[in-house]
């Protein structure tokens, strides 16, 4: 597949303003392949990365998939031509965004998107949000199991505390979500919301194992208080980022870990299989037109909620 010297990306020029820009394409290191991209999706990350902690000359963007079009040393994982999907961290690095043309990425953390199942505009919706929900069910130190049962002996409760639901949507949540068994669904606009969630949830944290044996997994760091429900539960927070295999810096140094970077790559040489049985599913989405030069106008989307409903909005 012939690549050109140059590209289009997405690339920080400072804080608030990323437009589309030309650079070269990006050299592979040994264990890496180049993503020739054909869709990619955005996440609230994105425009933190852009609007809070911006890092000039990194290129933006998480979630994509593509194809894959220069391969590395590394052909255990993937090969050229392949439809690949995952996510990285956009923002951060230099050359290693995904609103791009081209771009690169470790080739063991992408997965193969089997044939005939995903479209690349669904397949590309598999990813930080995927992975968000994947390491605090499947790593072996968070929850517990390594991968989805297939069947679940006796009771077993799995609290989703998803509070913030995209309010463009414009459909009944509630109708979404509970075919797929959520008992209880909160809509966060009414100004009783938080009263609502601790009349619902309180019982339940009160009610953890007073053995030390529940954990809660959190996706921000939690708060003193929080263990004063129960001191015998293990509150554990997680970071999507620590399964990328490098060491970042968010105001504290994460250091690299070889655990999650392992633990991610494993999972991703199920996800195939798994997709290919329907095992896991996108979630709908919502088709913006435009390419690369679309982004910025999804941006504007996000400022008018911000606007609204406040930065916590996702």
């Amino acid at each position: 597949m012939a690549v050109p010297e140059t590209i289009r990306a997405v690339v920080i020029k400072e804080v608030g303003v990323a437009p589309v820009t030309g650079i070269l394409t990006p050299k592979l290191e040994n264990d890496e392949v180049l993503v020739q991209v054909k869709a990619v999706a955005q996440n609230p990350t994105d425009w933190k990365h852009r609007d809070g902690f911006a890092n000039p000359g990194t290129i933006l963007g998480c979630d994509f998939s593509g194809i894959v079009a220069v391969g590395s040393s590394v052909t255990t994982f993937v090969k050229v031509g392949d439809q690949v999907a995952g996510f990285v961290q956009g923002g951060h690095f230099k050359d290693r965004g995904a609103f791009a043309e081209y771009f690169r990425t470790l080739a063991d953390l992408v997965w193969v998107v089997p044939e005939g199942t995903l479209s690349d505009e669904l397949a590309a919706t598999l990813g930080c949000g995927f992975w968000t929900a994947v390491q605090p069910l499947f790593h072996p130190t968070k929850l517990g199991p390594t991968e989805p049962p297939a069947k679940v002996e006796g009771e077993k409760w799995l609290l989703l505390d998803c509070l913030r639901f995209n309010s463009l949507l414009r459909r009944d949540i509630k109708s979404l979500l509970s075919p797929l068994g959520a008992t209880v669904v909160f809509d966060y606009k009414p100004p009783d919301v938080l009263d609502q969630i601790l009349v619902a949830t309180t019982p339940t944290v009160k009610a953890f194992s007073p053995k030390g044996k529940d954990k809660v997994v959190t996706i921000l760091g939690p708060k003193d208080e929080t263990a004063a429900y129960n001191p015998s539960v293990t509150i554990q927070p997680a970071f999507i980022y620590t399964y990328l295999g490098r060491e970042f810096n968010f105001g504290e140094v994460f250091p690299l870990s070889k655990e999650d970077r392992d633990h991610v790559a494993a999972f991703l040489t199920k996800v195939p299989e798994l997709v290919k049985s329907a095992a896991i599913k996108p979630n709908r989405v919502k088709l913006w037109e435009g390419g690369l030069d679309g982004i910025e106008g999804r941006f504007g989307v996000y400022e008018r909620r911000k606007t609204q409903y406040g930065e916590t909005c996702s």
